[in-house]
């Protein structure tokens, strides 16, 4: 009797050793299987990030793109980047075949974000940007995640993907270095830039009815010349010498600093302490007072007819010109600086930027969301 149950015990061991070995590989395959295919995803995410953040600096024309004439946004092209990308890129040490890339607004005040297909109508919470979407399965070139141990458990492969997607968006936080110190009235900006480009010239006339506005009521044409198709070329005077909707001021941001070691070196991009400005922040940016006649002189030394390092820049946008005053600042623009005088009636002359301007004007040390008035930041992913 001792002999059978003896038998009988091994035969049970023998069985629950041999469920225990299934369950064991079990937990094998979990650990080895599910890290290799967790692996393999964080590579496809690598890849999606990288592509679409390329993909989303073609939106706007680019040399490094090949289409420096193209209208933006140039939704072809940044796909054909993404996927360009995409197969510049390996997941399982196998180089990545397929990857799927669409394109729209993605629409930041929307609960969810989401991207949205154009037409829209957009508004300026509405962003350009690029989805890429990587899936490794056999229902693709791509081919699925190969199992190694879980095969004894009947799972032989494993489909694994990976979503980004990356918007060009408008600064809404500039930080030291990255903003020219002349704050340009709202009013005046308006005249030369309208749904979201600059006004274009037609002929080499000014603007039909425009004209220059002094502080004492008196108006004369404007008579600056013009280049067909080409943003209009205007002046930006001075509030001692022009009215507030034909002038500009220089502005130290959050310092009161007016001295004219201080403004050049803030013109030529340095920090020198002049703080963080956002849009909508109260306080806003310091006006300075007086003319500062000689920083006009530097300007034009620096502009596209001098040495060109202040040629592009980036302005803050204000509704008021007021002197020892912060005025909230309510957008961010990119101006071509073509030259400046330093006469009785000192002015900076500058057109606004075309989307073909893009490489110019990517601002430094910025963030958050502002408003499009051509100034952009590099892109950044949103998903």
């Amino acid at each position: 009797m001792r002999r059978q149950s003896t038998k009988k015990q091994r035969g049970a061991v023998t069985v629950i050793t041999a469920l225990m070995m299934v369950f064991l590989l079990g937990i094998a395959a979990l650990a080895i299987d599910i890290a290799n295919a967790l692996v393999t995803r964080n590579e496809l995410q690598n890849a999606a990030d990288a592509a679409a953040l390329a993909a989303a600096t073609c939106l706007y024309p680019r040399a490094v793109c090949g289409n420096p004439n193209a209208n933006a946004p140039d939704w072809d092209t940044a796909q054909q980047r993404a996927r360009d990308v995409v197969g510049m890129n390996k997941a399982q040490g196998v180089k990545i075949v397929v990857g799927d890339a669409s394109s729209g607004y993605w629409n930041i005040t929307s609960d969810p974000a989401g991207l949205e297909s154009p037409p829209v109508t957009t508004g300026p919470s509405h962003l350009p940007a690029v989805r890429v979407s990587i899936t490794k399965s056999d229902s693709n070139d791509n081919g699925s995640v190969r199992m190694f141990l879980a095969s004894v458990i009947g799972v032989h492969k494993l489909d694994v993907s990976a979503v980004a997607t990356a918007a060009i968006s408008y600064p809404g936080i500039v930080g030291p270095g990255g903003l020219f110190p002349m704050a340009v009235s709202s009013c005046l900006f308006g005249k030369y830039w309208q749904n979201g480009s600059p006004l274009i010239a037609k002929d080499n006339k000014p603007l039909p009815g425009a004209t220059i506005t002094k502080k004492n009521g008196q108006q004369t044409p404007d008579t600056t010349p013009q280049t067909p198709g080409q943003p209009y070329v205007f002046k930006i005077g001075t509030s001692y010498q022009y009215s507030g909707c034909d002038a500009g001021q220089w502005t130290t941001f959050n310092t009161t600093n007016n001295s004219t070691d201080f403004e050049r070196g803030v013109v030529d991009g340095k920090d020198m302490g002049q703080g963080t400005v956002s849009i909508g922040q109260n306080p806003g940016t310091y006006i300075q007072p007086g003319e500062e006649n000689a920083l006009f002189k530097y300007v034009q030394d620096c502009s596209a007819a001098g040495s060109k390092t202040c040629e592009w820049s980036i302005v803050p946008i204000v509704d008021s010109l007021t002197p020892k005053t912060y005025p909230v600042v309510v957008a961010y623009a990119c101006v071509h600086i073509l030259n400046a005088s330093n006469g009785n009636e000192p002015y900076v002359l500058v057109q606004m930027a075309m989307a073909k301007d893009a490489d110019h004007c990517q601002v430094k040390n910025a963030g958050g969301a502002g408003v499009g008035y051509g100034a952009l930041q590099p892109p950044r992913l949103v998903q």
